[in-house]
This record gives C-alpha cells, sequence and structure tokens, in this order.
C-alpha cells in the first residue's frame, strides 16, 4: 500500500504517488512557454526556479479552457527538474495499491493506465512527453465536464493570478536546520487547518454517516471505510466552532497512530506541503475555540496547525460500535 494525491480536470479522477509530489499550490499567472512541448502552457517562477506548467486536460485530450484562479497547481518532480500540472481541483489523500502498468491495451496511454477508479499516471515524465497523443478511451459521460461555472470577473481573476505568481517568485529563505514534516491543509467553517501527515492515513469523500445514539454529539456517527467501521467527529460541535457561509462536510480525514483512527469533517482539502513546525507562531486569543491542546500553533500567518496525536490520545473520539 502506499498514499496516492488523488485530483480532476474536466470530471476525470487522476492520481499521482504521494511521493513524487513536491507541493500543491493555488493557481497562478503563467509566462509563454518555453517552447513548443504538447500540453505546455506556460511556466512559473518559483522562488527563482522556472517550472514549466503543463495543462491535465490537454495530456488527457479533454477539451481546454483557460486557467482559472480557483485551479490548483500540483508541482511533482520530473525528470530531472520539477514540473506542474495545472488541475481543476485536488480532491485529497488515500491509499491504494499502485496499479501493474500495462504494455498494450485499450486501457493505457505512454505513462498511464486507465483503473475502475481513476486515471493512475505511474510514469509522469513519459506521460508529459506523450503530450495526449495516445488519448485514453475514457468512459463515456465522464469526460469533459467543467466542475465549476461559475461566473468570473476577468479582470478580478487576473490580478488574483498576478499577485500569486509575484508572491512565489520571492526568494526562500535560506534553509535551516528544522523540522519540516509535510502537512495536509483544509477549510474548515471559513477557516484553514493542518495536520501532520504522518497521521493521516487517507482521505475520501463519505456518502452516509449512520447517527450512533447515546454518544456524544460531537460524534456525526460512524462510517464503514473499507469494511473497517470508524467514528466520524465533527469539530465544529466539539469545540463550538462558528458556522460561517454554505459548508459541505463530505470530506473525511482519516487520522491514525497505528492503534486508534477516527475520522474528522472538513469542508475541503486546500494542499500539501513541508513547512516547519518547530518555527509555528502561537495561536492568538479568538483565532479558533479549539482547546490549545489540541493545537500546535500557526503556520504562514493563519495556517492553524492541530496537535494530531493529542486527538488521537483523546479516548472521547472513539466510538465503541458495540455500544447499546
Amino acid at each position: 500500500m502506499t498514499h496516492l494525491l488523488s485530483f480532476t480536470a474536466g470530471g476525470v479522477t487522476c492520481a499521482l504517488p504521494l511521493a513524487r509530489i513536491r507541493q500543491v499550490i493555488s493557481m497562478v499567472e503563467l509566462k509563454a512557454p518555453a517552447g513548443e512541448r504538447p500540453g505546455e502552457i506556460g511556466t512559473m517562477n518559483l522562488h527563482g526556479r522556472t517550472v514549466p506548467v503543463y495543462s491535465l486536460r490537454r495530456l488527457l485530450a479533454l477539451p481546454d479552457r483557460p486557467p482559472r484562479s480557483g485551479d490548483a497547481l500540483v508541482i511533482a518532480h520530473g525528470d530531472p527538474d520539477c514540473v506542474a500540472l495545472q488541475v481543476d481541483a485536488v480532491k485529497g489523500v488515500r491509499a491504494g495499491t499502485i496499479p501493474t502498468p500495462q504494455v498494450r491495451g485499450p486501457s493505457s496511454s505512454p505513462g498511464a493506465i486507465l483503473t475502475e477508479e481513476e486515471v493512475f499516471i505511474y510514469d509522469l515524465p513519459l506521460f508529459i512527453a506523450a503530450g495526449g497523443s495516445v488519448p485514453l478511451p475514457l468512459p463515456p459521460g465522464t469526460a469533459g465536464a467543467d466542475e465549476d461555472e461559475t461566473p468570473r470577473d476577468p479582470v478580478k481573476e487576473s490580478a488574483i493570478l498576478a499577485e500569486r505568481a509575484r508572491a512565489f517568485s520571492e526568494p526562500e529563505e535560506e534553509p535551516r536546520e528544522t523540522t519540516s514534516p509535510e502537512l495536509l491543509t483544509f477549510q474548515l467553517a471559513g477557516q484553514e487547518y493542518a495536520v501532520r501527515m504522518q497521521y493521516i492515513r487517507e482521505v475520501f469523500i463519505i456518502r452516509e454517516i449512520t447517527p450512533v445514539p447515546g454518544v456524544p454529539d460531537f460524534i456525526a456517527g460512524i462510517g464503514a471505510i473499507r469494511g473497517e467501521i470508524i467514528s466520524i467527529v465533527d469539530l465544529r460541535t466539539l469545540f463550538s466552532i462558528p458556522k460561517h457561509g454554505l459548508t459541505d462536510l463530505n470530506r473525511v480525514i482519516v487520522l491514525s497512530n497505528g492503534e486508534v483512527a477516527f475520522g474528522i469533517l472538513a469542508d475541503y482539502i486546500t494542499g500539501i506541503g513541508i513547512r516547519p513546525t518547530d518555527r509555528l507562531a502561537p495561536v492568538e486569543p479568538g483565532m479558533t475555540p479549539i482547546d490549545r491542546r489540541y493545537l500546535m500553533g500557526v503556520a504562514d500567518g493563519s495556517v492553524i496547525v492541530l496537535d494530531a496525536a493529542a486527538i488521537l490520545a483523546d479516548p472521547g473520539m472513539v466510538v465503541d460500535e458495540t455500544r447499546k
């Protein structure tokens, strides 16, 4: 088993091994392509490094569209330098088995194969080099869908992308001896939180939560994940987090320390990246109602890092499914 990052383009779900991912960021303004490679839509300045950006829609031979501020850039280790994939959205991280590549067959193309769940990209440089020249036979009705048809203000969109590009072009700080684990960030009631990847078993979209009588209100219920029954915790209820606007609590982040496992609800996943946790700022009063014993600090000025070890150690988070 390994961890896979799932993302979408034109209604098609794709996946890459998480070990291949450098980071996930929001879409930025692009400069002109460095060459005429198929699928390349431009380049970005990533802290002084020129990174080529490829449209996943083009690489899958799907209907194309201009980049949007709501898109994401999956920055991966290429051969030998980094490359970025423009995707519609990042779904999250999950545990899975790497499929065996097929040399020939109707469900494969250079660097990628079509499984029952998604397009698995097993050789990213080969997939990019093919440039959509051998399109996968995607199931009818799944390809070409635009997941977000919200009307857009071109001027505002351009300003957002340009500001992001400026921020990512700034030089990185000199590296220091530091503890820099991978963090998964997610949105909950208008606030961005983060959890260390070492405590995350998988992230998935849950369709049904079964209520359990006689448990605390913050236990939304139980859910079945690959045959295992786990508790589903609603942090908003547990910590009386105010609800801001519309929410869509169907993403479940499964936390585990090898002995205990349960899920926490999130609105959506916002990214994965490496951040130093020994330089976190203190959580200022009023930033979050979450009890301080469950907090590590604040990263990047606004991302609240949760202490997953402390949350997992709380016996009240787990539902005994044999409870009468």
